[in-house]
Parts: C-alpha cells; sequence; structure tokens
C-alpha cells in the first residue's frame, strides 16, 4: 500500500498538467522541509518559496514559446503580398509536438512609414490539423534591424517585463 502511495505521488505531477506543477513542487519541498527541521514555518515559507519560483519559470518558458510562435507568423507574413493567403507553423521540438501550432495568415494593411514598414496581419491558430481554429487574431508585426517581429503589445516586447 506504501509503495501504491509512493507511485501515485510521483505520477501526479504528470497527471495534473503544468498549471499545477508549482504548487505541488512547493508542497513536496515544504513538507519535506518542515519534517526536517521540525519547524512548519520554515516548511511554510520553503514550499512557498519554492512555489513562486516554480510558477516564475514555468511563466518564462511559456512567454519564450509564446515568442516562438509570434516570430514565426511575423516571418511568415514577411514576404506575403496583401491579401494574399499563406500557412504557417512553429515546432518547438518538444516531446510529441506538444504545443506546436499552425494556421493560416494573410496580410490586411501594408503600413509604410519613414521609419519602418509593418504589417497588420489576420491569422488562424490550430493545435491539431483535424481540429478547427482556436479562433481569429489581429496583431501587427514591423521589420526591425533584427528582421520582422511582432508589434502588437502581447507580451512581446521585452523592454516592458511585467508592466504590459
Amino acid at each position: 500500500m506504501r509503495q501504491r502511495a509512493a507511485a501515485l505521488l510521483l505520477l501526479a505531477p504528470l497527471l495534473a498538467g503544468c498549471e499545477l506543477a508549482g504548487g505541488i513542487a512547493g508542497g513536496l519541498t515544504g513538507a519535506a522541509t518542515g519534517t526536517i527541521t521540525s519547524n512548519p514555518a520554515v516548511g511554510y515559507a520553503v514550499g512557498v518559496g519554492v512555489r513562486a519560483a516554480a510558477d516564475a519559470a514555468l511563466a518564462r518558458w511559456m512567454r519564450g514559446l509564446q515568442n516562438e510562435e509570434q516570430t514565426a507568423i511575423a516571418q511568415a507574413a514577411s514576404t506575403l503580398a496583401l491579401n494574399e493567403p499563406r500557412p504557417w507553423q512553429v515546432n518547438h521540438e518538444l516531446p510529441f509536438g506538444w504545443r506546436d501550432q499552425q494556421g493560416q495568415l494573410q496580410v490586411t494593411r501594408i503600413i509604410d512609414t519613414p521609419l519602418t514598414q509593418c504589417r497588420e496581419i489576420l491569422f488562424s491558430v490550430v493545435d491539431k490539423p483535424e481540429k478547427p481554429p482556436e479562433g481569429i487574431f489581429l496583431a501587427t508585426a514591423c521589420r526591425n534591424p533584427g528582421g520582422w517581429r511582432w508589434a502588437s503589445a502581447e507580451p512581446a516586447t521585452a523592454r516592458w517585463g511585467y508592466l504590459q
């Protein structure tokens, strides 16, 4: 019975999903620390700290995946003519194609200014080819010295950090 409970405890993070990873990590480390030190307050403090660190690390990783998707869409739109449809796709190199995205996009407006050129993009996002799109979205991509980048005020403007 004890082995079964231990196996279930080890499998819980896999079954719960990414959203609970910080809570599980914090709970386990807090319980272990509280047991080792015989002080529940120390265990609680360590658990809260580990949960905050794990949640922050996961959020940063997910922002990185989203940035890859936004860059793939901007790069695909960079060579499109006005109203020309084209598929886009990003492969994150994660196991089993997890979080790989694809869809259709088209440029709805080209914005030429003396500073740069921007393109307004209408695009769809599909997790799996057999499913319908999650929605239709509108964004802006602009040319900069490093290539075409996402210009909408989503988590793509790194300089604003948590103020977005």
